[in-house]
């Protein structure tokens, strides 16, 4: 389950906690005080003649009902808000400084505070046998103006939070640049996954493997690779052969290449800070190219289901290929991908990794869009 799920989730049981308490103690007390309401003892402003008024009204079973309940509440209601408040947080301010994360998530805890001192004072005008003066009740009632102001600036801090994540989404993709760097092994689905996100958010988008198929495809031309590098076209990226497996192996030999990968990194870097927003695929994005990208994933799946997806796909083009073969070709690039000395596959530290074994299109590019969104604030 995604973060979001477990904010509603966390959310929908805090309600359901409430409600319970409300559907458990109303009727009964509501039943014996006739037409006193059980907050009579508590809104700031009562009397002293109001709370006795109440407690004359209640039963022994009464009593034992509101206060069990009450602690029952306590213990169980102001973490499940923190909990909800922190998940709430983190999807619609990330980044922001630690002072005031640890506010937010505070407020329910010192509300919690504010609610035991509540009731134990409450609990001692409930027990206790000489009615309750008009000091008493007050002392009481300043625990709960403590507590129900705690919980409103909590409340008014999840809706300004949500009204500017609201904003920003209606006012779409920020202006300045935004780079998504998207790594994983061949065949896991990341060049499925960024063309989606780049249509989604309007980014520009670079598979950048592309540049070293083009490259690869030249060397097995006949060109220098260093040279094949440098007079890269745009033409040489549309050519239908780029996605054969003798061009992926030479793509992988000509990445290991430093010459070649000098050449291609500086017009990889510019591409990712273009303004507008970019979104790069590749083998080394996040942790060579794009270092300082605000959105770092790594998309992977099994061998067996990367190879079966490939061989489908050249099988589909009419390459006359075999399952292990394309096997065997997928495990050869990935052990020279992973083993290079100069960039070698491999997740960035603070990369989300996305596992496609399982998953299909739609699913997984949610995942991406899901870590964006919370990245850019957006609810």
């Amino acid at each position: 389950m995604t973060r979001r799920g477990w904010f509603w989730a966390l959310f929908a049981v805090t309600l359901a906690v409430y409600a319970a308490m409300l559907l458990w103690t109303l009727p009964l007390i509501s039943r014996e005080a006739g037409g006193l309401r059980p907050f009579d003892l508590r809104p700031w402003g009562y009397s002293g003649e109001a709370a006795q008024a109440f407690l004359d009204a209640l039963s022994a079973a009464g009593r034992a009902t509101y206060l069990g309940t009450q602690a029952a509440l306590d213990l169980v209601f102001p973490p499940l808000m923190a909990a909800t408040a922190a998940l709430a947080f983190s999807l619609i301010l990330p980044r922001r400084p630690a002072w005031l994360w640890a506010a937010l998530i505070a407020l329910p805890l010192v509300a919690m505070g504010f609610d035991w001192l509540e009731n134990w004072r409450v609990r001692g005008l409930l027990l206790a046998e000489a009615p309750p003066d008009n000091a008493q009740v007050a002392a009481a009632s300043r625990a709960t103006v403590l507590k129900s102001a705690a919980y409103s600036l909590e409340y008014l801090a999840l809706l300004a939070a949500l009204a500017a994540a609201a904003w920003r989404k209606r006012r779409g993709p920020r202006t300045k640049a935004f780079a998504v760097a998207i790594d994983g092994p061949a065949a896991a689905g990341k060049g499925t996954i960024s063309k989606a996100v780049a249509e989604r958010y309007g980014f520009a988008h670079l598979d950048t493997g592309l540049l070293y198929r083009a490259v690869g495809r030249r060397v097995l031309d006949g060109a220098d690779p260093v040279a094949a590098a440098e007079k890269l076209a745009p033409e040489d990226l549309d050519r239908a052969d780029l996605r054969l497996p003798e061009v992926s192996l030479e793509a992988s030999r000509v990445a290991s290449n430093p010459e070649v990968r000098a050449v291609l990194v500086a017009f990889q870097r510019r591409f990712a800070r273009r303004a507008g927003g970019a979104v790069l695929d590749g083998r080394d994005i996040g942790t060579v190219i794009c270092p300082g990208a605000e959105v770092k994933l790594f998309v992977t799946a099994s061998d067996e289901t990367r190879a079966q997806r490939r061989y489908e796909e050249l099988r589909g083009k009419g390459h006359e290929v075999t399952l292990d073969q394309v096997l065997a070709d997928q495990r050869t690039r990935d052990a020279r991908d992973r083993d290079r000395d100069a960039a070698p596959l491999k997740p960035a530290a603070d990369a989300v990794v996305i596992d496609t074994t399982t998953l299909d299109i739609r699913a997984a590019v949610q995942r991406a869009v899901d870590e964006i969104d919370r990245v850019r604030g957006v609810w």
